[in-house]
This record gives structure tokens, C-alpha cells and sequence, in this order.
């Protein structure tokens, strides 16, 4: 077992979930919900707007990092802030499930608002919680360290998620189903607090922390004088490259809930299981790929499959008559789902490992953590930014010429992988 016996291995799974619950809810239970509600497109892809601050959370990362909390600092920087942001997402979810979707614009609103905070605090757990697990480490324990983390966030999204569509589900979808799940989700959230309050509050050795000037003008500095110009092209990249899978997931609910009739029990099996599995799958496979055939050649073929894998959703929306204006009467078969969410999650792990490598390669060692955190802001935000306009784009045209559209999206950023890399494959800074 070597380090996994660590009591900090067990904390750092149950702080991992507690990450993966408030997204998971932001990204998919939110989704659903108001689907089921009987929201428009518009208003679902508004939605999407709630989840900025997990793009610009390295604007008060700094205050996270350096400002003992009144009266609850004696737990510590790290413990005090993460049990506090850990109670923030749970009273979130808690009072998500009390307002509900509602049945005007007020409500509607208000429901948005609350999703805003959650996320917020959500957000400010993440920058918490990567500082614990960095300072809580040994050099020989940060694989096993990550490890355990990354699998209490996939437990969040995979069991809980799936659980969280079958109660909504089994409850009843369009009423109090979706309220009842999310509180349940709550309380989950809020049972991971005694683990966190149980942790051993990391131990700080060294140098005190870099002012501003050195912890974000100097990396960004940094970047433009290994790059030049060529900065312009990667950030360009960086924009574009993710958008098919971006703008494809902001409506992929409304099409299977509503336009495609399917149930939230069939989706907890297939989209929540299956897909989350075969993503992991995915993952795995194009880190292979990359080992074995380098990062420039597999981001070629991995865009042209992120793009092409939504081609399934087209199809199924054209077969079977999905319309943005009139729900499903019936629900459509199960096996062309399941084959259309295979091939989504799978290419989904494929450009998931691709591009994060790709992320890691052009960053600067000396300044990987912060130049890699703001590249990653800069494709959140736009994602988060353009999905928000997702719904209006489908309201116009419908779902078949939506996700042909999400289809062409991706071209411009699999062309600009020649300008954003240099001739030959290697990826050299300068």
C-alpha cells in the first residue's frame, strides 16, 4: 500500500468529493433541473453563466492563501477555510432545494443567484483545498496525494451524481424530485466537515509567499518573453480548442430530457455511468497516445474527434424529430444513446488528457503553477462565458442545426493548432 496508509490519503479523498459535489451539481443536476422545470433553452444556458467564478477564483486565490478567517483561525489557514467553504456549498445546496426553480422570472433569478454563491464558494474550496493537499504532501506521496483526490471528485460526480438522478427520478422529475436530491447532496457535503476538522492542519516551511508583482506580472512576463508574439496564437488556442465540448454539454440536458423524452433514471445509468466511465477510459488511453506518438500530433486528431463526437447528438436529434418548441411524447430507445454518449465520453478523456498535457508543455517550469492556473481560467471563461448565449443560439436554430454548429466550432481551433505550435511537432518555448 506504501503511502496510501496515510490518514492524510483519507482526508484528501473526502475533501476531493467535497470539491466534485458543487460542480457536479452546477453542471449537471442544475442543468436537468430546470430542464425538468419546463425552463426554455434561454434560460438553461444561462445558466452556465453561474460558473465564471471557477474561472476567476485566481483573482482571490491570494487572500485565500494569506488571510487567517476570524474567530475560526485557530483551526488553521487551510482547515478554516475549507470547512468554511465546505458549510457555505452545503447551505447553497440546502437552500437550492428550498427555493426551487420556481415558475417566473423572479424565481427563476433568485435560483440562478443561489447557484452563483454556491459556486462561488465552491471555487474558494478549490484554491483551499489545492493548498492543503500541496503543503499536507511529501515529495514521494503527491502522485498517490493527487490520486486520491482526483477519485473523491470522480466519486462525486459518478455515484453521487448518478444517485442524485435517480432520486429525482424515482421522487418525480418535475416537482419536488430534483429538491430532494439536492438537499440529500447537501447533506452529503455537510457530512465531509468532521473529516475536515479532523485533518492535521499542514505545517509551512520556507520563504514567505511572492508579492503580487512576483506571483502573477512575473509568470505572465515570463510567458510573453518565451513566446513573443506567438502568445497571441496560444491564447487564441486556448480559447477556441475546448468550445465544441463546451457548447455541446450546455444543451446536451435539454435534449435528452425534453427534446428526446428520456428519463432522469435512464441518464443516471448512462450519461452519469457509463459515460463518466468510458471518460476515464478516454483519459487514460490519450495519455498512452501522447507518450507514444507526441502532443502536437495527438491534438490533431483528438480536435477533429472532440469536434465529431458531437455529431452523434445531431443524429439522434434529427432521427428521432427532436424540437427545441415541443417536448418528446415518448421516450426514444436506449441503445442509440448509450453508443452516442460512448463515443462523446471516450473523445471527451481523448482531448482531456491532449490538451492538458499540451497546457503543461508550454509553461514555464519556474512558473507552471500560476502561468498553467491562468491559461486554464482563460479557457473556463470562455466556455462559461459563450455557453451562457447557448440557449439563444438553439432557440434559433434547433437542436439538429445546434450541435452541427458546435460540429463546425471546432475547426477554427484545430487550424489554429499550426499557428499556435511550432513547424516539426516539438513544443519548444521561444
Amino acid at each position: 500500500m506504501g503511502p496510501y496508509r496515510s490518514r492524510t490519503m483519507l482526508v484528501l479523498l473526502a475533501v476531493g468529493l467535497a470539491c466534485g459535489l458543487p460542480n457536479m451539481v452546477a453542471t449537471q443536476v442544475a442543468p436537468a433541473w430546470a430542464t425538468e422545470a419546463g425552463w426554455g433553452v434561454e434560460w438553461v444556458g444561462y445558466l452556465a453563466f453561474a460558473q465564471l467564478p471557477y474561472a476567476l477564483k485566481f483573482l482571490w486565490a491570494p487572500v485565500v492563501d494569506r488571510v487567517r478567517l476570524p474567530g475560526i483561525g485557530r483551526l488553521g489557514r487551510r482547515r478554516s477555510w475549507m470547512a468554511l467553504m465546505q458549510c457555505s456549498c452545503a447551505a447553497a445546496m440546502l437552500a437550492l432545494a428550498a427555493c426551487g426553480t420556481g415558475d417566473s422570472g423572479w424565481a427563476a433569478g433568485r435560483f440562478m443567484a443561489v447557484l452563483a454563491v454556491m459556486v462561488m464558494a465552491s471555487a474558494t474550496l478549490d484554491v483551499a483545498a489545492s493548498a492543503f493537499q500541496a503543503e499536507s504532501l511529501e515529495e514521494r506521496e503527491l502522485g498517490a496525494g493527487a490520486g486520491m483526490f482526483v477519485s473523491g471528485y470522480r466519486v462525486a460526480f459518478a455515484v453521487l451524481g448518478a444517485g442524485a438522478f435517480l432520486v429525482a427520478g424515482r421522487i418525480g422529475a418535475g416537482g419536488p424530485g430534483w429538491a430532494w436530491a439536492t438537499a440529500a447532496l447537501g447533506g452529503c457535503a455537510l457530512a465531509v466537515v468532521p473529516v475536515t476538522l479532523a485533518a492535521r492542519e499542514p505545517r509551512v516551511h520556507g520563504a514567505p509567499e511572492p508579492g503580487l508583482r512576483a506571483a502573477l506580472l512575473q509568470p505572465v512576463a515570463s510567458f510573453w518573453g518565451a513566446w513573443g508574439r506567438r502568445s497571441i496564437a496560444l491564447a487564441a488556442f486556448v480559447l477556441l480548442f475546448r468550445l465544441p465540448d463546451q457548447l455541446g454539454n450546455a444543451m446536451t440536458m435539454p435534449l435528452l430530457l425534453k427534446g428526446l423524452g428520456y428519463s432522469p433514471e435512464q441518464l443516471a445509468w448512462v450519461r452519469q455511468g457509463l459515460g463518466f466511465g468510458l471518460t476515464i477510459a478516454g483519459a487514460v488511453a490519450g495519455g498512452w497516445m501522447v507518450a507514444r506518438t507526441g502532443i502536437v500530433a495527438c491534438l490533431w486528431t483528438f480536435g477533429v474527434l472532440q469536434a465529431a463526437s458531437n455529431a452523434g447528438f445531431m443524429a439522434l436529434a434529427w432521427w428521432y424529430g427532436a424540437s427545441v418548441d415541443v417536448p418528446a411524447e415518448a421516450s426514444a430507445p436506449l441503445l442509440p444513446l448509450m453508443a452516442t454518449i460512448a463515443v462523446e465520453s471516450f473523445c471527451g478523456g481523448l482531448v482531456a488528457a491532449g490538451f492538458v498535457a499540451f497546457l503543461m508543455a508550454v509553461c514555464d517550469r519556474a512558473h507552471v503553477a500560476t502561468q498553467y492556473a491562468l491559461l486554464t481560467a482563460l479557457m473556463a471563461a470562455a466556455g462559461a462565458g459563450i455557453s451562457g448565449f447557448s440557449g439563444l443560439l438553439a432557440a434559433r436554430l434547433d437542436y439538429v442545426a445546434y450541435f452541427a454548429a458546435t460540429v463546425a466550432v471546432g475547426l477554427p481551433g484545430v487550424a489554429l493548432i499550426a499557428a499556435a505550435c511550432p513547424r516539426g511537432g516539438a513544443i519548444r518555448r521561444g
